[in-house]
């Protein structure tokens, strides 16, 4: 569950999994303090969100401890009771002596709290101690480089005693691997340690820099686990023995640490003892638990975590702080046995250090997020929230010197301080506290005036500041309590009130972010009426005091360039518009409401466009108030006419632009743009410097192209000058049509607002001219005037006026009856153009290439259409398409067949593009005429009514639905047609409001991807549509063509769903009764449903299919925003629904699974009922296909549609979807497993949530039976005991038990499992119990029905050559009543076994049979199919592979130690064989799981990368967990020795380094270029492939023996022999191989060959004494060369008493057995020697203790497997498992290799995620590295030391602090950071009423 705080892939799912761990704190109060161990890490992650969840969880636990307090009634009670115990002897422990002894320390541990009078900024300030982003000496290993010269630096005892230079060490990370106990390195030679030179040390240096970013980079190593009941104080009282662990002995000794197991037969059980669950060392600390705080050990983690190097650390510390304050700062340091006045004084002493610590983390963290317009700095912001939740806690005076100190970070006396410039994140920091500290300790702050009065001081100083930041914080400080500081200071008030005023005259850094808090404040402070009446008063003394002269000094801030700020001054006018004293809102006059307008002309933010909107109809609303203002006709009359021609400013398309005219523009000062007389500041100069400086502009006005002048204003940021120049490339077109659309509604409501049709008179002429324009967009937006006009009379209620009417209708009507009189409009001009210079190119190629007569040709007008000068003959689309159609078919026709031949492929090409060119100028010019009759249509339906001839307007709009691109206009659309039905409907005329609504029904369904067509679809009837994938379309045209349809298709449907939803919010419950004909299509269409159904195929007509169809696909589009009170009609309908899911007909199953998992969206207390009761039963009807494809399709797309929601409802279907994961059919199985791998996530998040609202009781009761299972399957340990029907003759372990249960289940449930338990715990004993008992069941239910599906069948038993004797062996000892056959052998004895195969029990084969003999295993059905091994079907593209997979079984199972071996595809392939379609295809595997996790191993890629991966990663292991069994030998078995690793290194003789150093240095360059080859050449790729692995296999083989590579054909073999020749030795002379002599002294080491027989004096041999060794090994090689080598020139030359027997894969299989039980029972025997591939795995050699690996494995799993030979059950003596590299050679990196192997492997089947590498391509090369001087040369980045002459640079150039006393090296920090957040998360996080109202 807490792993969800970092994996799950929501917030919901975070918060969710918070929850439920404070649930389980609140259930099981007593494991908090484990629960917190479990959080506690997650509070150190990289990524915000996964902090914010676990500090919420963090906070959640804690709530539900009880508060902790040693003196109160309770304690007492306990700590008389165990004096009592003491007297009688029970307890060791002497209590006086602890209490006397815990004073002491208690005195000591106090010494080390820093109070108040202790703290001193200077020092702390100047201690030169800074926190940033990330330990700077990361980066160079200096602390000098962190900014300030070490001689400024003061390391005090202050410093010292807070910490801040004790540098937290970073979390070991746990790398052991989970098969590895201890690992042991040893050499045979040591070398002797030499002092390390510059090189090597600036060599380490660099090394530990790529480590340290490469593990900051990954973030995914799990830190070791923390003990959080550990404390200082408990750490004293366990080291000095205070405590002792007596009483922890005493339990022992009377309650056995033990487990008891049932055997089968009841005659016996069997006692184990348990694995040690908790360390000693943590058992002791939890002695002293109850004598300390029980939090003391994580309060302290978090304190010291306060000043931590890495920012996200110190966030997370301050958030834990934050949470744990809130309940529990009353305990404290509080300890047992003190008296209650002596713990209330620590108490107060702790908290007060802690306060100390958060004031001086305020004065030196430095980090800060610049997200949008301001700074974040979250550190000191949740440090804030901290002390906040401390104050409540702290006693007066402390709270009072908390107030001093946050005054001197705030004010920071430069004379005091010493600093010629302060530190302005000092000053932020202060201003957060003082915040927060106003808004909790408001009593203290009124009760001493004197903090009051500090506190306005420093806002005023604050507000005051050069810093915009601080500024911000200190505008905002006084918003909580603007009330009662009104009511207490009202003079104060005016000193702010005045401040803010000058500060907004004074402004003019376009970049100050501070703004939107000040102008907060501001609005809050004049909204009270205190302040008003005030300024009231002053106004009439001093006339610039008045809000007439005060109020626009908010007018400049309208068009900043900081979204916020813009955001600000609308919020504030509202809040002045919203004052209900009419007497300040003199300032309401025209200028203001144009500058409004002009805000909703160029606003591109949405937000703020929508904020403008408001504030001015709020203004135009002051407006219409009678007696307070001029009217509208007076204010609006001389800004009619500019804003009307600015509303209509044509837009253009692409590359041709339209600007406003800027002499309309006005100014705040009120002069217009490009006529500037004033500049904002006379002087030019800033008032003041800001940290965000922008150099001064010249004075004056600087003309430029299209009206837009450069001012000093327009110079600083102009971020309106795209929407000035009408720039549609860079803005886009969505953005002018919303922007134009909101002034044209803003317009015509004002125009309605007018009182005196006189004065609209010349407005509406000049409308009239507008609907006549040239350009489509004056006509445009002039309708869109008349419109909105027409529609605020109505919503006034004011009557039309004759003469409007009069002045429009007719022209808009005549229009609309003719559209095709529209002209051509001069914006589209430039496409017209286009589309001319397209013909003229073609006669250009017509006369220039085919030599086409220029008579021949017609000359086209040079003059367009729409153009100024344009007359009748003027070029149009018309005569584009006479060229196309008529003139160029005629010349092609005339020309010689010659002259087509050659030149018809560019005269296509020609004609294509002209014919493109008209297709795009008609969609243009229809685009824009749409919209335009659109907009007619509407002005003339709200003008006059409805019409006589509506046909004109109903067409208009309709064609608006279907076609118009601009979801705005169409969305206007929508409204004119709904307000046209309502008025049709009104009128009594049903038939045109019926057609309408029935095609708005069919637009909705014309999208096929969400309502199919049943008459192409029909001929699928045993299929799931939601599987099958349209027919790819190759051809280009088809390609082109089909997507145009699918966007036309969208188009229609997103315009009919504006329609139909805007009807449905219009007539709400009354829908149907006033609409009946949408009832009637989207209800009682379903009822066709029942009528066809009957025996046998459904008889329907094509018409009524479709019918169906469409009736669903509304029900779908239009319930969720249906009325509930409609809700149970539709429901009522859920019976055809059924129907459908039930249909022979493929699409009808489609059709309703869709909508059914609409509606239980929507509703699913109605739907969710009706699923379980009425469609989860058809998946249990295995006669009725249709009915499982059905409910299975239809959960499959609930659980798509329903997404984390499902949640309530998820247990319902696990089961039943389970049990369709075996189903016969291929669709149905898909599905199935597709749907649950989709769910399965969600369970463990299922049991914490609440019950949903009107969640039926069946359900609950349900619920519950349901759950069982889950718990059951997701956790093994809860599933019931399985009692063995039959007798196995073995005794079983308690884990081995619980195993036979895990299959048990398995079987019950039909799922199918991989068994990975560690080698050696006996998988095939629990295999054998499961398929014995599973048999005999099977009998038992036959015997008494009889039926076909519980006759007997065999057991199919798959696995390696040599483990087939093994098996048989197994089941006749452990299964004697079994009947087994072993089907091996040649192929004439295979022939002779097949009519046996159904006669016996059980079936066992090997891999290579079941490939060679698939057609005859494959036609038997089986019960049970095993794969022992299973891991060998890894490779899904192999023969064996899909030979296997085509065995039928009823239960399929695994058998696997190491199901992972190389990459996590490889579990694909065993999933594909167990659920075919759990994980999908490979295909998406490959993109889901496959590729993230392969590039998150690579060093070099991004964090973004690595997160992939690890989410991946995280992800993959939850979906595979319930269906895979894993035990550690460490976890399960107290008895089993341990297995000790040793790494054995030698070095190479003098041949093998010759010949290995001439090979890698020749062959490094060939391999780089192959590799390069792979990249560039695909063809070439296999051929690289192998001849790099030909390299490195020659290397490996090198590594053991000289003679393994050298042939005669070896071009050095003539140099060897002779170097050989002329030394006396042979080739094949172990001296050669340093493997062999190891080998040798290894063995004798071990007392194995120690005593050699000796020769006596007739020259015979006489046996040593003893003929039983000490130890006894197994020599594992990978060549079976090698071992030709080890068993000739080492055993039978130098070690002839040794005693051998030798397992390859020249061993006949059936004889491998005989030879594994000979030598473990034949004691006389030294040494077993096998290779890795034949003797590694399944074997039982447990008659060896040590194990030798001569060679190594790529793959780890090969090599883990093997020495698991003897690390297993029946082991008695410790195994020692010794591994032979060679030094500095290839050898060494393949143990790295495996290593990155194994990790991969744990975290999917173990989830201990690890860090992950890769082998790239430097990888690959560094194998082929030589270092002369015998290290490895890749150990060297060769990028890290690109410039080796400057090595000295460092000293000889210091590293200098910027501006802001930050050095490069800080730079360096700085740029490794992660990517941050977005604004509104710390909107979230930071929003001060929520923080108020969580602490409260």
């Amino acid at each position: 569950m807490s792993s969800l705080l970092d994996t799950g892939s929501s917030a919901f799912i975070r918060n969710t999994a918070a929850d439920q761990l404070a649930d389980l704190a609140k259930q099981h109060p007593e494991e908090c303090l484990n629960l917190l161990t479990r959080v506690y890490p997650f509070l150190k992650s990289k990524k915000w969100e996964t902090r914010v969840s676990a500090a919420k969880a963090f906070g959640g636990i804690v709530n539900h401890a009880d508060q902790w307090d040693p003196n109160s009634g309770q304690a007492k009670d306990e700590e008389t009771d165990v004096k009592e115990e003491a007297k009688d002897g029970l307890v060791p422990v002497k209590l006086e002596e602890t209490v006397a002894e815990l004073k002491d320390m208690i005195k000591d541990q106090d010494g080390h709290l820093v109070s108040f009078d202790e703290w001193n900024l200077v020092d702390v300030i100047q201690s030169g101690r800074r926190l940033l982003a990330t330990a700077v000496n990361d980066y160079n290993g200096k602390l000098e480089d962190q900014g300030m010269p070490d001689s400024k630096k003061r390391k005090t005892d202050l410093s010292s005693r807070l910490g801040l230079f004790d540098v937290s060490p970073e979390p070991q990370v746990d790398s052991d691997t989970p098969e590895v106990k201890s690992e042991i390195k040893s050499e045979v030679k040591p070398e002797i340690d030499q002092p390390a030179t510059q090189a090597q040390s600036a060599r380490m240096r660099a090394m530990a820099k790529r480590k340290a970013r490469a593990s900051a980079k990954g973030g995914l190593n799990k830190a070791k686990a923390i003990d959080l009941s550990e404390s200082s104080v408990s750490r004293r009282l366990v080291e000095d023995g205070t405590i002792k662990d007596e009483d922890s002995k005493q339990d022992l000794a009377l309650v056995a640490d033990v487990d008891i197991t049932d055997q089968a037969d009841g005659s016996k059980i069997v006692v184990e003892h348990k694995v040690p669950e908790i360390s000693p060392i943590l058992s002791k600390h939890s002695n002293v638990t109850g004598w300390v705080w029980p939090f003391q050990g994580v309060f302290e983690l978090m304190v010291k975590d306060l000043f931590n190097d890495v920012w996200e650390i110190r966030h997370g510390a301050t958030m834990g702080l934050r949470e744990l304050l809130k309940k529990h700062a009353t305990g404290a340091g509080r300890v047992r046995g003190q008296s209650k006045s002596d713990n209330d004084i620590r108490n107060t002493r702790t908290l007060e250090d802690l306060s100390v610590r958060l004031l001086t983390l305020f004065a030196i963290d430095r980090f800060g997020d610049y997200v949008s317009d301001t700074v974040i700095a979250p550190v000191r912001e949740n440090a804030a929230q901290t002390l906040a939740a401390l104050l409540i806690h702290l006693p007066d005076d402390t709270v009072i010197k908390t107030f001093n100190a946050l005054t001197q970070l705030v004010l920071q006396n430069p004379v005091e301080l010493g600093l010629v410039v302060p530190c302005w994140e000092a000053k932020h920091g202060g201003m957060l506290g003082l915040r927060y500290f106003v808004s909790v300790r408001t009593d203290t702050l009124f009760a001493h005036s004197e903090l009051l009065d500090k506190t306005i001081q420093m806002v005023l100083h604050g507000l005051t500041e050069s810093d915009d930041d601080v500024q911000s914080v200190a505008a905002s400080t006084l918003i909580p309590i603007a009330k009662d500081f009104v009511r207490l200071k009202l003079d104060s008030v005016f000193e702010i009130v005045n401040a803010i005023w000058a500060d907004l005259s004074g402004l003019k850094d376009d970049l100050s972010a501070s703004i939107g808090s000040v102008m907060d404040l501001l609005a809050k402070l004049c909204s009270h009426e205190e302040v008003l009446a005030k300024m009231k008063r002053d106004s009439e003394v001093d006339e610039t005091r008045n809000f007439k002269h005060l109020i626009p000094r908010l007018y400049p801030f309208l068009r900043h360039s900081i979204t916020n700020v813009r955001k600000a001054v609308l919020r504030t006018l509202q809040a002045f518009l919203s004052i209900q004293d009419d007497g300040v809102k003199g300032w309401v006059d025209g200028k203001i409401l144009r500058l409004l307008f002009q805000n909703l002309l160029v606003e591109q933010n949405v937000d703020v466009l929508n904020l403008s909107k408001e504030v001015y109809n709020s203004l135009v609303d002051e407006i219409n108030k009678k007696d307070t203002h001029s009217s509208m006709d007076v204010i609006f009359k001389d800004h009619a006419s500019p804003l009307l021609s600015l509303v209509l400013t044509p837009i253009g398309v692409a590359r041709h632009n339209f600007a406003m005219n800027s002499s309309l523009i006005l100014r705040p000062s009120g002069t217009t743009l490009s006529l500037p007389t004033d500049s904002i500041d006379g002087n030019g100069e800033f008032k003041r410097g800001r940290k965000r400086k922008t150099p001064p502009a010249t004075n004056g006005a600087v003309p430029v192209e299209k009206g837009i002048p450069e001012t000093e204003y327009d110079m600083r940021v102009n971020i309106d000058a795209p929407m000035y120049n009408g720039d549609v490339t860079l803005v886009g077109v969505d953005v002018f049509i919303r922007t134009r659309l909101a002034a044209a509604d803003a317009y015509g409501r004002t125009l309605a607002s007018f009182t005196y049709l006189e004065n609209l008179k010349p407005i509406f002429n000049d409308i009239m001219c507008a609907l006549n324009d040239v350009f489509g967009t004056s006509r445009l937006f002039a309708g869109l005037i008349l419109e909105k006009y027409g529609r605020g009379l109505i919503d006034a209620g004011k009557v039309q006026e004759p003469y409007v009417v009069d002045t429009f209708l007719p022209f808009l009507n005549s229009i609309l009856a003719s559209p095709e009189d529209l002209p051509a409009f001069r914006e589209l001009t430039p496409i017209l153009k286009s589309l001319r210079m397209q013909c003229l190119q073609l006669f250009s190629l017509l006369t220039e290439q085919c030599k086409v007569s220029f008579h021949k040709l017609p000359q086209l007008a040079v003059v367009v259409q729409g153009e100024l000068e344009a007359g009748p003959d003027a070029f149009d689309i018309k005569m584009a398409e006479k060229v196309v159609e008529e003139i160029y078919p005629k010349i092609l026709k005339n020309l010689s067949p010659m002259v087509r031949m050659s030149h018809i492929t560019a005269l296509e090409d020609a004609k294509h593009r002209i014919v493109f060119a008209i297709e795009e100028a008609k969609s243009s010019r229809g685009e824009r005429s749409n919209a335009i009759l659109a907009a007619h249509a509407s002005a003339s339906v709200v003008l006059g009514g409805l019409p006589k001839k509506l046909n004109p307007v109903i067409r208009s709009l309709m064609e608006s639905i279907k076609m118009e691109e601009s979801d705005l206009l169409q969305k206007r659309s929508a409204e004119s047609v709904d307000h046209l039905i309502y008025q049709l409907i009104k009128s009594g005329k049903q038939g045109a409001s019926d057609k309408m609504i029935k095609n708005l029904c069919g637009f909705i369904c014309v999208d096929t991807s969400e309502v199919p067509e049943f008459v192409p679809n029909r001929s699928f009837v045993d299929i799931v549509l939601s599987l099958r994938k349209e027919e790819a379309k190759t051809d280009a045209v088809d390609i082109a063509r089909h997507e145009k349809e699918v966007h036309s298709a969208k188009i229609k449907t997103r315009g009919a769903k504006f329609a139909l939803n805007g009807l449905l919010e219009m007539y709400q419950e009354k829908l149907f009764i006033e609409i009946p004909k949408l009832k009637g299509l989207m209800l009682e269409s379903l009822s066709l449903v029942k009528s066809s159904s009957g025996e046998g195929k459904i008889a329907i007509e094509d018409l009524q299919g479709q019918s169906i169809i469409d009736a669903l696909g509304l029900i779908r589009a239009l319930t969720p925003n249906l009325h509930e009170s409609l809700f149970q009609e539709v429901f009522d309908r859920l019976d055809s629904v059924l129907e459908c899911l039930k249909s022979d007909f493929s699409v009808f199953r489609y059709s309703a699974a869709k909508c059914f998992a609409t509606l239980c969206a929507t509703v699913p207390t109605l739907g969710f009922p009706f699923l379980v009761e009425k469609v989860l039963t058809m998946l249990n009807n295995a006669g009725v296909l249709r009915e499982r494809q059905g409910a299975i399709e239809c959960i499959y797309h609930l659980s798509g549609t329903m997404g984390a929601e499902i949640l309530p409802y998820v247990v319902f279907l696990i089961v039943p979807v389970l049990g369709r994961m075996s189903d016969s059919n291929n669709d149905v199985r898909l599905l199935a497993t597709t749907t649950f791998a989709s769910i399965i996530k969600l369970v463990p998040l299922e049991a914490g949530i609440p019950d949903p609202p009107g969640m039926p009781k069946q359900l609950l009761e349900g619920r519950d039976r349901e759950r069982e299972f889950i718990q059951q399957m997701m956790d093994p340990s809860k599933i019931k005991p399985f009692a063995l029907p039959v007798s196995i003759k073995a005794t079983l372990r308690k884990y081995q038990q619980e195993g036979v249960n895990w299959l048990a289940f398995l079987n019950k449930y039909h799922l199918h499992g991989i068994l990975c338990d560690d080698m050696g715990l006996g998988k095939t004993l629990q295999t054998i119990c499961i398929v014995s008992s599973d048999h005999h069941m099977r009998a038992e239910v036959h015997a008494k029905t009889g039926s076909s599906d519980s006759r007997k069948l065999p057991s199919l038993v798959i696995c390696p050559p040599s483990l087939t004797g093994h098996w048989e062996q197994e089941i006749q000892q452990y299964a004697p009543f079994m009947s087994v056959l072993v089907y091996a052998g040649g192929p004439s004895v295979r022939s002779a076994l097949r009519s046996q195969l159904g006669d016996v029990d059980v079936v066992v084969t090997s891999y290579d049979v079941a490939r060679n003999d698939a057609e005859h295993l494959s036609s038997q059905d089986y019960n049970y199919c095993v794969l022992d091994e299973g891991h060998i079907i890894k490779n899904a593209s192999t023969k064996l592979t899909k030979s296997v997979k085509r065995i039928v079984a009823e239960h399929r199972l695994i058998l696997s130690g190491t199901p992972i071996q190389n990459n996590v595809l490889e579990l694909w392939s065993l999933f594909d064989f167990l659920m075919p379609g759990f994980l999908g295809t490979e295909k998406v595997f490959q993109e889901k799981f496959a590729k993230p996790i392969a590039a998150s191993r690579n060093g070099k890629t991004s964090s973004k990368e690595q997160e992939a991966g690890a989410l991946a990663l995280e992800s993959l292991h939850k979906q595979v967990l319930p269906f895979m069994l894993r035990r550690l030998k460490e976890d399960v078995l107290s008895d089993l020795p341990p297995k000790i690793i040793q790494d054995y290194y030698c070095d190479l003789s003098d041949l093998q380094r010759q010949l290995y150093r001439d090979f890698a240095k020749k062959q490094k360059d060939t391999v780089a270029t192959d590799l390069q080859k792979n990249t560039e050449e695909p063809e070439a790729q296999k051929e690289g492939k192998q001849h790099i692995f030909q390299a490195l296999q020659y290397m490996r083989k090198l590594c053991n023996h000289p003679a393994l590579v050298l042939s005669p054909k070896h071009p050095q073999y003539d140099d060897v022999m002779k170097y050989l020749a002329a030394s006396n030795m042979g080739i094949r002379d172990i001296r050669h191989a340093p493997k062999l002599m190891s080998l040798q002294i290894l063995l004798k080491e071990c007392g194995i060959g120690a005593t050699e027989p000796q020769l006596d004096s007739r020259k015979q041999m006489v046996p040593s004494e003893g003929v039983i060794s000490q130890h006894r090994a197994l020599i594992f090689c990978q060549l079976k060369d090698m071992l030709d080598m080890v068993e000739n020139d080492l055993l039978r030359k130098y070690m002839p008493s040794v005693t051998y027997l030798r397992l390859d894969g020249g061993t006949d299989p059936r004889q491998r057995q005989n030879i594994v039980r000979k030598f473990n029972n034949d004691p006389s025997i030294d040494v077993l020697l096998l290779t890795t591939k034949v003797g590694g795995l399944g074997l039982n050699l447990t008659g060896a203790d040590t194990v030798i690996f001569v060679e190594h494995d790529w793959n780890p799993m090969n090599d883990l497997q093997a020495m698991d030979r003897a690390h297993r059950i029946g082991q008695k003596k410790v195994v020692n498992v010794y591994r032979l590299i060679t030094k500095n050679t290839l050898e060494e990196k393949i143990m790295g290799l495996q290593k990155f192997k194994m990790n991969i492997a744990s975290t999917i089947v173990n989830q201990q995620n690890a860090g992950l590498a890769s082998m790239d391509t430097g990888q690959l090369l560094d194998l082929f590295d030589v270092d002369d001087k015998g290290g490895s040369a890749s150990a060297i980045d060769p990028g890290e030391y690109a410039n080796k002459n400057d090595a000295g640079s460092d000293k000889q150039k210091p590293d200098l602090p910027d501006e802001v006393g930050l050095g490069k090296n800080a730079t360096a920090a700085m740029g490794e950071l992660s990517e941050l957040w977005d604004e509104s998360q710390y909107e979230e996080e930071y929003n001060l009423d929520s923080f108020i109202k969580a602490l409260k």
